[in-house]
């Protein structure tokens, strides 16, 4: 309702409804970070023709994000806008998931190619409308940060049972090093339907306006993309993606490297700071509830500044000191999704009252381009900075490389998280919660 008095969803049925979250941030863990791996490594296929292909089908990848949230937006049916999207990807996604993650040696580039395309659309629809769906359950701006804290929760959840299992199937069978894939693929193919399928049957989706059927001519396209709060939106979610993926492709080269650890050192650090990411969400949440989300944003941001210039001055061999910067650090997560994604959500609203039309997936597939392409940008950007700075990966303890990785891991992504505290200044917060206060669905 457009008072913003509407009854909050129940916790059970919002629980229900974000376990969707927890299979897209497992499924985006294991396609970036596991399956490059897994072809290059148990597949025996060439390491640089393995990472053209993830980047060039990401490009691409970003170009459809637009074309797909305009077509949710202008989809009518008795069911939706966004369920059918949601339901649609699952046979996508389950279809590409068994090609990929249980593919034998001897598959070729050409697989690679065609399921890694398909996978990225299916995975591109499930993100694109369960997010526009979440941003459509409440008008109430203070309702909106606790549905988005709810999401960002259980997508850390996600994130954390791949990190912290996939390990452990991986060492039960060492012998095969296909195995840890190949059970996470079935995973994904059972999990992925059935919180689709909870979330169709527990949420129902409030029904646009009729206004929002209407079409934008050129020059609306000009004014939606311009407005301050997009742009800075944007902007801020492709510095603090960047902050956080600049740093992540150097963490292991710097913990095991300059500070000394070993890999389950390392491992056990990584997962700190992903685990102290349950307690980030509910506490920027209510600190979002307090100063607003774009204040909370820049608080995140600035804190987490701080604590990247703190873990560059890690001294060598103190593992409590650096798992306590680590966990601090890992309370600064879930700024990077839930509070720009929030922040969206009333711009949707502001967009749709000034515009006439809802545009709701189509700004969201904007936020997740910048994402996409921060995260694609960020690794390049890392390996580009530590050649240029003189790093031997071949000898990554030698003190001459303390320079290139304290630089990397914190220097870099501390002029990144800077850059969005500037960002957010001035954002025209108000104007936008009351543009969403005025504008409800019917």
């Amino acid at each position: 309702m457009a008072n913003g008095r509407e009854e909050p969803l129940g916790r059970g049925r919002l629980a229900s409804f974000c376990v969707t979250a927890l299979a897209i941030q497992a499924y985006a863990t294991l396609v970036t970070v596991f399956l490059p791996e897994f072809y290059a490594n148990a597949l025996a296929l060439p390491v640089a023709a393995v990472g053209t292909a993830f980047m060039t089908v990401r490009v691409l990848d970003l170009m459809i994000d637009p074309l797909l949230g305009g077509m949710m937006d202008a989809t009518r049916t008795r069911w939706g806008r966004y369920r059918p999207w949601l339901a649609a990807s699952a046979p996508i996604l389950m279809l590409s998931t068994y090609a990929l993650f249980q593919a034998e040696r001897g598959v070729g580039m050409a697989y690679l190619w065609i399921w890694l395309f398909i996978a990225f659309l299916g995975f591109s629809m499930i993100v694109l409308s369960h997010l526009a769906w979440t941003a459509t359950l409440s008008t109430s701006a203070t309702e909106r940060t606790r549905i988005f804290a709810w999401w960002q929760v259980f997508a850390t959840a996600g994130q954390f049972s791949i990190l912290a299992i996939l390990p452990l199937v991986a060492s039960a069978y060492p012998g095969d090093p296909a195995a840890g894939m190949h059970a996470a693929g079935w995973v994904m193919v059972l999990l992925i339907p059935g919180a689709i399928l909870l979330a169709l049957r527990t949420t129902p989706e409030k029904r646009p306006s009729q206004g929002a059927q209407a079409a934008l001519a050129v020059r609306d396209y000009v004014a939606l993309f311009s407005q301050r709060a997009v742009v800075s939106l944007v902007v801020a979610d492709l510095l603090i993606a960047l902050s956080t993926g600049v740093a992540n492709a150097v963490a292991l080269f710097f913990y095991m490297g300059q500070l000394g650890f070993d890999r389950a050192m390392a491992s056990t650090l990584i997962l700190i700071a992903y685990a102290a990411a349950f307690v980030g969400t509910p506490l920027f949440a209510k600190l979002a509830g307090r100063i607003g989300k774009a204040r909370a944003l820049q608080v995140g941001a600035l804190l987490q500044a701080a604590l990247q210039l703190g873990m560059a001055a890690q001294p060598v061999g103190t593992f409590w000191l650096t798992a306590l910067n680590a966990a601090a650090l890992g309370l600064c997560i879930p700024i990077a999704w839930f509070l720009p994604r929030a922040l969206m959500a009333d711009v949707a609203d502001a967009t749709r009252a000034r515009f006439g039309v809802d545009r709701t997936g189509l700004l969201y597939a904007t936020l997740n381009g910048s994402m996409k392409l921060a995260l694609g940008l960020a690794v390049g950007l890392a390996f580009l900075l530590l050649g240029w700075l003189g790093f031997d990966p071949a000898h990554a303890g030698d003190p001459r490389n303390a320079v290139p990785l304290r630089t990397l891991i914190g220097i870099v992504p501390a002029f990144f998280s800077l850059g969005v505290v500037l960002c957010m200044m001035r954002y025209p917060e108000a104007s936008m919660r009351e543009a969403s206060r005025k504008a409800a669905f019917v």
